[in-house]
């Protein structure tokens, strides 16, 4: 019982603080209470820099070990190794200092460590000879690692903080619009005790948010997370938005908010929405949105941010290769904030950057399984693409009342080519039907294999003459193009148009193979164009 009373109140004097130095005499006090060490050395391992930041000494004859650990840490900066034994025995200390006391031999080094993971490693002296595993398994209960690297974190946040704030006193000279927020974000930066906790609560949260970051190629999954994740405790916020905006002005909205105040996910498909958006994509630093303070909102319509209701608000934006692709919105209806911490806006300005990073990865990810849908043989685009292409190009046609042609190909003779010289003289010949339609197109156009011998070309903006001439050029180019064994090949080509011949994409499709069929049947190696008035498709001379 009293053994673990003593657990007990060494853990609560290792957690019960995220002061650095104080956690470091807790450590020591583990130490003197397991084994009553004359000497020994803390040394905190900087894993950034990969160097031994600090070394402490402690105990009567703590001093004895500083020259041995100045040789020992530069051995272990030049040659760490993480996968042996936790502890051990540092081996010829004698030769290697000569002052070293001998009645402080041996030297034990303890890592503290998790996997790969090092936070620090303590030196014992004078403590006799024991079993380096026994003194590795001593520290165990009390979760050193643990300790230390919350409170080294947590000393790292705070000179992130001062540098902050150096960096805001800039700012202020030449952003006559973020004086205001300067003031009170350096006012903000001693942070107090009663807020430690909360500190611990969101950094578990934003734990939680880039874990699913760094895991997840979803990134509508992720935003919705996110979002979830900012509506909880402990930010306290009425709502939690999240607006992302992709490159062709599609916009996208997550929010959450609690059961007291109601959803405004709509408003921003409004006129007025866009124009926020417009504004929001304008910004490149936190802002701060206050009912109180007109000067906070400046460049937005007020009465769009005053149907909200919120008496607070911060607006953070999500900046990707230096551009704006949207932002966190988080707004308080309930009471007003008198400003937005340090802590507030280096966790969300966190945040923002791990989005832009899952955005980004997510658009690199969607930019593969692009490169995945074309034709394998060819190298042009498959029927899969070629489908998703010409839904959005005939919706757009249709929107806009621009004219949209489509020619369909098909590789004459096929059959006779493969059976004749082989399959390999049959891809050939597909290949190089391919390579015209590709050399031969603009670039606004998408030439594609439908499927066997069959290719298509969809010639957006083109009006139906125009694309017969296309048409036939391309005819022409097949006609004098050789393969191997059967020589000059040919191609039968079917055209459509939209407005004249289809009001769907299926109809336009149809009506192009129904002008192919019409080519092959009246002799092959020839561009026919569906023909409306009479109902058959009408030959155009080669």
């Amino acid at each position: 019982m009293k053994t673990a009373m003593n657990i007990a109140n060494h853990q609560l004097r290792l957690f019960g603080t995220l002061e650095f130095d104080e956690v470091l005499q807790a450590v020591y006090g583990v130490c003197e209470e397991l084994w009553s060490p004359p000497a020994m050395g803390l040394l905190i391992w900087d894993a950034d820099l990969e160097v031994f930041s600090d070394t402490l000494f402690f105990g009567p004859k703590g001093a004895s070990l500083e020259p041995l650990t100045e040789i020992f840490a530069g051995r272990l900066e030049r040659h760490m190794d993480l996968s042996g034994p936790a502890a051990g025995v540092i081996e010829s200390t004698r030769d290697q200092i000569e002052k070293f006391p001998g009645d402080l031999a041996p030297l034990y080094y303890l890592r503290i460590q998790e996997g790969e993971a090092l936070t620090a490693i303590i030196l014992l002296a004078g403590i006799g000879e024991q079993q380096p595993a026994e003194l590795e398994e001593s520290l165990k209960p009390y979760s050193l690692f643990l300790a230390l690297n919350n409170a080294w974190e947590v000393r790292e946040l705070k000179r992130e903080n001062e540098r902050l704030r150096s960096r805001y006193d800039d700012l202020e000279l030449t952003n006559s619009n973020l004086e205001e927020q300067t003031r009170k974000l350096i006012r903000d930066v001693e942070v107090k005790d009663a807020l430690r906790y909360r500190r611990m609560e969101k950094e578990k949260v934003l734990f939680e948010i880039s874990s699913a970051v760094r895991s997840s190629l979803e990134i509508q999954q992720v935003l919705e997370m996110a979002c979830q994740n900012l509506g909880r405790r402990p930010f306290e916020v009425s709502r939690a938005l999240i607006l992302r905006v992709l490159a062709g002005s599609d916009l996208f909205v997550y929010e959450h908010h609690d059961g007291q105040t109601q959803p405004v996910r709509d408003r921003f498909f409004s006129e007025a929405g866009r124009q926020f958006v417009e504004v929001v994509l304008s910004k490149t630093a936190p802002c701060e949105l206050s009912e109180r303070d007109e000067t906070l909102i400046a460049g937005f319509d007020p009465d769009f941010l005053q149907s909200f209701g919120f008496m607070s608000a911060l607006l953070v934006p999500i900046i990707m290769r230096e551009k704006t692709i949207g932002a966190i919105f988080l707004q308080d209806c309930k009471f007003p904030r008198q400003t937005w911490s340090i802590d507030d806006l280096t966790y969300f300005g966190a945040l923002a950057d791990q989005l832009s990073v899952a955005i980004e990865n997510a658009d690199l990810h969607e930019e593969k399984k692009q490169q995945a849908v074309t034709d394998g043989l060819t190298g042009i685009a498959n029927r899969r693409h070629f489908n998703e292409v010409f839904a959005k190009e005939f919706e757009r046609a249709r929107r806009y009342a621009e004219p949209l042609s489509l020619a369909v190909f098909d590789l004459d003779y096929l059959k006779k080519i493969n059976d004749t010289y082989g399959h390999s003289a049959g891809d050939d010949a597909i290949k190089a039907i391919a390579r015209v339609l590709s050399n031969s197109s603009r670039s606004i156009d998408l030439p594609a294999r439908y499927g066997g011998e069959e290719f298509c070309l969809l010639l957006p903006n083109t009006l139906l003459e125009e694309s017969v001439l296309i048409a036939e050029r391309i005819r022409k180019i097949i006609n004098e193009t050789g393969i191997e064994g059967p020589g000059q090949i040919s191609a039968s080509i079917g055209v459509a148009n939209f407005p004249l011949h289809g009001s769907d994409p299926d109809d336009l499709f149809n009506r192009a193979d129904e002008a192919l069929y019409a080519a092959k049947q009246g002799g092959r190696n020839r561009v026919c164009v569906y023909d409306l008035p009479e109902g058959n498709p009408e030959s155009v001379a080669k």
